[in-house]
């Protein structure tokens, strides 16, 4: 594991974040329920008030945002919703696109149709997709808007993804071990078996982690245009003394996204709440990039036989779930 920086980086990385993801509403100084704070008392007595957003402080460790909930403790508690949603869609998406691109490279059927739907959804950039799609009042008024904009954003990464399943699936079919097991007899099964699954796993998993921090990406850009997972549209009040009612979009959710939805007004008056979060999507995408990077580094290096026998036993081996499959030398007597 030496040999691949990456592989540490990444694992120090996403330990980190799953230490705040398990233990997050525990550490010290975090409001779990992140109570907005309308003003609080200044050095100057009862009738010294001091209005939100509240800059960086001993009682606000990373300032405040508009309505004076603590950015640190809305950083933390929003990482389990964030990782949530960007896993969700990573795991239903591969879920949905192995039997999609391994299908693609045996059914004809299935690799025209893979063809056509990169063909539709390829071209244009996801994002442009999304927001297009998202003013459609159909998801605007809907109750189970998640669920749509989930299902939405994975219809869409769907032949991506696929096709370069499919891509690796191909590869293993041009070596020469997989025509002696065509050659043999070997069913579909025995093919997943022994020959995609051992072959293509760690290309797959460094993929998939990569794919999460791309989604946190797309969520992140998202999030400029105030475009969430998690919104409801509802009755809010307006106008002076609130005298009548307006309709709006609100939002639900407290992944990092949201704060960057008012940007351009916070970098005004209170800069530190986008550059946080910023930093904090930018460090977790880096940690995603980094592992995912580092096992395909590591795998192929085992491969080359570059990796010492020593190092057998590591975590990187239980990646390869290896004790699920017997060694080919067993299958061939």
């Amino acid at each position: 594991m030496k040999r691949v920086p990456y592989l540490w980086i990444g694992i120090i990385g996403t330990s980190i974040l799953a230490i705040i993801f398990i233990f997050g509403p525990y550490l010290p100084n975090v409001d779990p329920k992140i109570k907005e704070h309308y003003h609080i008392l200044g050095p100057g007595g009862n009738l010294d008030f001091i209005l939100p957003p509240y800059p960086p402080s001993e009682r606000f460790p990373l300032g405040s945002d508009s309505k004076g909930r603590d950015i640190y403790s809305a950083l933390i508690i929003g990482t389990r919703e964030t990782l949530l949603n960007v896993g969700a869609i990573s795991l239903f998406t591969f879920l949905l696109a192995i039997p999609f691109g391994v299908g693609a490279s045996h059914i004809r059927f299935l690799r025209t149709l893979l063809d056509g739907w990169n063909f539709l959804f390829a071209r244009i950039p996801v994002f442009f997709f999304i927001v297009l799609l998202t003013t459609i009042p159909f998801f605007v008024f809907s109750h189970q808007r998640p669920f749509w904009m989930v299902t939405l954003i994975i219809v869409l990464e769907l032949g991506k993804v696929a096709e370069f399943v499919r891509k690796t699936v191909t590869e293993i079919q041009q070596t020469t071990y997989y025509d002696a097991g065509i050659v043999s007899g070997t069913k579909i099964w025995g093919l997943w078996k022994w020959y995609y699954w051992p072959g293509c796993f760690s290309q797959w998993l460094s993929y998939f982690i990569q794919h999460m921090a791309m989604m946190l990406f797309l969520l992140g850009q998202l999030g400029f245009f105030s475009i969430y997972v998690s919104q409801r549209f509802e009755q809010i009040k307006g106008g002076v003394a609130h005298v009548f009612t307006m309709y709006g979009l609100v939002n639900t959710s407290i992944g990092w996204p949201t704060f960057l939805g008012r940007t351009f007004l916070d970098i005004y008056f209170c800069p530190w709440v986008p550059i946080e979060a910023c930093i904090v999507i930018t460090l977790t995408i880096f940690s995603f990039i980094a592992l995912g990077k580092g096992i395909l580094q590591y795998s192929l290096l085992k491969q080359k036989g570059m990796i010492y026998r020593k190092e057998s036993g590591s975590i990187m081996d239980r990646f390869s779930f290896k004790f699920l499959f017997k060694k080919e030398s067993e299958i061939s007597k």
